[in-house]
């Protein structure tokens, strides 16, 4: 059975399924060349994927969200993810495996808002991580998974849109090459692909086109410093993000994640459910690390940036 952690009042209305990930970040002036180094102005611990970050921000936000995670071992790197989870209101203890490394991630985010990573994650920790039972989606409101994290997720996907729970899948920049393209949009209900990651290609309007067609109902694509473009089956739109000094870039696409999410839960149009996410990850970017960010300074934000619409 997969690890399973809770919001205070679980209501059920999302649920996570993903890694545990320890992420130590480091902020440097500029990335060193290869056999130099650099001085750290701030070193932070953090979490390295995108279903815990996503979850721990919901849970601050007072939505019920459960994660269904893999272990993280008994070790330095487990404790202080286990320390995230509980300051975030998500209950922890029972996800700790005596004798398993805790997955490890080092980021490192210059001045350019430009990041850099290196990843400890062994082939058996992928493995460990199970779907949810049918029971244990029952209620939900909102499935959210990543592309990365192997083959398990299809399993789930397809076990929540056999009960009408939507599905959420992060497919980052993996909308032309990923081998299980097919498998898995078909189970999905909102697609977020980026723009902004190194080997991304395509213009956005046709990326949305083609994954409507191929059966998602809304698909959110992120660009970086312009923002997003959003399109579902006859509607389609694009937003720039809020004038931010850019700290930290890390997360910036959990942060729209959370923000959708968050929007659909509350039963808000898609052009504000869109705003708002745009604003909370422009506003994360001026932030170190997984800092909770006030609901009502990121709708302050979002009602600012103006929607252009488009055709796709």
């Amino acid at each position: 059975m997969p690890n399973r952690l809770n919001a205070a009042d679980d209501g059920k209305q999302s649920v996570r399924f993903g890694f545990l990930t320890y992420l130590l970040l480091l902020i440097v002036e500029s990335f060193p060349s290869q056999n130099a180094g650099a001085s750290i102005s701030k070193a932070v611990d953090s979490l390295g994927d995108d279903a815990a970050i996503v979850a721990c921000t919901l849970s601050r936000w007072k939505i019920s969200a459960t994660l269904f995670s893999s272990s993280v071992g008994n070790d330095y790197y487990g404790e202080r993810v286990i320390e995230q989870l509980r300051a975030s209101g998500l209950a922890a203890g029972q996800q700790i495996k005596p004798g398993q490394r805790t997955p490890l991630e080092v980021g490192i985010v210059d001045a350019s808002g430009s990041r850099t990573y290196f990843q400890l994650r062994e082939p058996h920790v992928i493995s460990s991580l199970a779907m949810p039972s049918s029971a244990q989606l029952s209620g939900a409101r909102m499935l959210y998974v990543d592309w990365y994290d192997g083959p398990g997720i299809l399993g789930a996907m397809e076990r929540a849109r056999s009960q009408a729970v939507p599905v959420f899948l992060n497919l980052e920049s993996r909308y032309y090459d990923h081998p299980q393209l097919p498998d898995l949009v078909r189970y999905t209900n909102v697609c977020q692909v980026s723009l902004d990651e190194p080997g991304a290609t395509g213009e956005a309007t046709e990326i949305a086109r083609t994954l409507i067609d191929r059966g998602v109902d809304t698909v959110l694509v992120t660009m970086g410093a312009e923002g997003c473009a959003v399109a579902r089956s006859g509607q389609a739109f694009s937003i720039r993000p809020p004038n931010v000094e850019v700290i930290d870039g890390y997360g910036a696409g959990a942060a729209f994640s959370a923000g959708v999410i968050y929007g659909f839960l509350q039963g808000w149009p898609l052009e504000r459910t869109a705003q708002f996410a745009t604003a909370h990850a422009g506003l994360k970017c001026g932030v170190i690390g997984n800092t909770s960010i006030p609901i009502r300074r990121i709708q302050r934000a979002a009602n600012n940036l103006e929607i252009r619409t488009s055709v796709v």
